[in-house]
């Protein structure tokens, strides 16, 4: 079956990438560098990113490439696309914070992902997902809460530190969304937030400015486990490059969206 097959690559890929990162983590030759305000790439996203293309590429040598740091690739005729983030979470990385993770997604129509990987490597929790069957972490099948009390959810709000031209509007989303809901959260990985939406231990999320290949692999996680997600700006679809969203349990989708765009 095509879908098992590049999910079976996605996660050896993965599992190789993640293998790699926590060589890197002390590695004294770590290179770090700012390619814009408060967004950091270092010498390992690359050498990841080439690792993770270079082992799916041997299984589909005609499928096209979509990567954070390598932007696209095109090869072949074929629809099938890889969309990577060889590190979601650089800064978490570098600073030794365990929140990051390799992130593989593969689609045959642009923003709908079929196969969906979420690896973090030092917490060894490895989300999955093909579609039609279901979203995994590990052996544990995913579903997302039941939570449909705005006052009773645990939401992640992140602040636009890239776009810090769009805070103050932010903000004031934010403290609408903090004063409804029990408590906020931040990891610094959309990939893993999305994930822990799918496991069920978050009910809602919302961030801007976010690039595809930081929310494809945990959109596949997530809406295989029952959750959904959907531009925050519903006249503005997602790009490969602008992302903004607004993802939950689903229960909870309503009262986010009309909390966020109506405002």
């Amino acid at each position: 079956m095509e879908i098992e097959e590049h999910l079976i690559a996605a996660i050896e890929a993965a599992n190789k990438a993640g293998a790699f990162l926590l060589e890197q983590e002390s590695s004294s030759s770590l290179e770090i560098k700012e390619k814009h305000d408060n967004d950091y790439v270092t010498s390992a996203d690359g050498a990841s990113e080439r690792l993770i293309i270079e082992h799916l590429r041997k299984f589909f040598p005609d499928e096209r490439f979509f990567g954070e740091e390598g932007g696209a690739e095109e090869r072949g005729g074929s629809a099938g696309r890889w969309i990577i983030d060889p590190i979601d979470g650089t800064t978490n990385f570098f600073r030794g914070l365990p929140n990051y993770t390799v992130s593989i997604a593969w689609e045959l129509e642009p923003f709908k992902p079929l196969v969906g990987v979420v690896y973090n490597p030092r917490q060894k929790e490895l989300f999955h997902a093909a579609q039609g069957l279901g979203a995994w972490c590990g052996e544990h099948r995913l579903a997302v809460s039941s939570i449909s009390d705005p006052g009773k959810a645990l939401l992640v709000c992140v602040p636009p530190h890239r776009r810090h031209d769009s805070a103050r509007e932010y903000f004031a989303t934010m403290e609408r969304i903090f004063f409804a809901t029990s408590d906020l959260r931040s990891f610094g990985s959309a990939a893993l937030e999305l994930s822990y939406i799918a496991a069920g231990r978050l009910d809602g999320y919302y961030e801007r400015f976010l690039g595809y290949y930081d929310i494809a692999a945990g959109m596949a996680i997530l809406q295989e486990a029952g959750g959904t997600i959907a531009p925050a700006n519903d006249s503005l679809p997602f790009s490969d490059m602008e992302c903004d969203v607004i993802a939950s349990n689903g229960l909870l989708q309503t009262w986010m969206e009309r909390t966020i765009r109506n405002h």
